[in-house]
């Protein structure tokens, strides 16, 4: 038992140092593309193709979707499997509590309550930064 509290306090801080060099990582690519766009309006005709970047959209940043995932999963470890299943289906898939009770055999009220159970859980966490228990 010991063992296992030992490792899930190593896979916590390994996300969390994950999660801080993505954060860096991606500050710093914002630092390079401020010093890049500066040094093109210093240039002869630099403005124009200041403005042209400045138009482009730029693709959705990796970084960031990592990050979120991992937040994400690191979140979802918080709840019970029953728990993880009716939020990541009525939140993040967007099926009813009605559509979800019949699924499982229950009561739309019981999904309910699991679904409330498991968002307190949630919000206790990303509120107070500190897991809560299962």
């Amino acid at each position: 038992m010991e063992e296992a509290r030992v490792v899930a306090w190593f896979v916590t801080g390994l996300r969390h140092e994950a999660l801080r060099l993505a954060r860096k990582h991606r500050r710093l690519k914002e630092r390079e593309l401020l010093i890049l766009n500066e040094q093109l309006k210093n240039e002869a005709g630099g403005e124009a193709i200041a403005r042209m970047l400045s138009t482009v959209n730029p693709p959705p940043d990796l970084l960031t979707e990592l990050e979120n995932k991992l937040v994400l999963q690191e979140a979802l470890a918080l709840l019970t499997p029953l728990q993880q299943r009716v939020v990541v289906a009525t939140v993040l898939e967007g099926v009813t509590e009605q559509e979800l009770a019949g699924e499982m055999g229950v009561t739309k009220q019981a999904v309910n309550r699991i679904k409330e159970r498991a968002l307190d859980k949630l919000r206790k966490y990303f509120v107070l930064d500190k897991p809560p228990s299962k």
